[in-house]
């Protein structure tokens, strides 16, 4: 990959580290403002703790992109980015403007979510 599509992807996950990082903040703070209150009655805390896990549930998924996006940064200080992290061949480019923070080929994904062994 040449150095201009180096950048164009490093400027990427650059911006989608910050707004995974303020997402991550906000809903945080969200599932904690989510259990205050006073004067609830068990339906009302059944309810508040219900979308707290619900809240809790996305900010993990957000964690992990995120940690995902810092190990593509990685990649590209390293210049293994836009190769597979399981067979280094080439992942394609079409598949790296879909998921910038790609680590496999699309075989090698298929394969790996077939077997259980990977969620992202």
């Amino acid at each position: 990959m040449n150095k201009e599509r180096l950048e164009y992807y490093k400027s990427r996950l650059l911006k989608l580290r910050s707004e995974l990082i303020d997402r991550l903040q906000k809903k945080y703070q969200e599932a904690i403002d989510l259990g205050k209150g006073e004067g609830q009655d068990s339906a009302d805390q059944a309810y508040k703790i219900y979308n707290r896990n619900l809240m809790l549930g996305k900010v993990e998924t957000d964690a992990l992109k995120l940690r995902l996006v810092e190990d593509a940064l990685k990649r590209i200080e390293k210049g293994t980015y836009g190769i597979c992290i399981s067979c280094e061949e080439k992942i394609d480019e079409k598949r790296l403007e879909y998921v910038p923070f790609a680590r496999y080929c699309t075989e090698c994904k298929t394969e790996l979510e077939k077997k259980g062994l990977i969620r992202m």
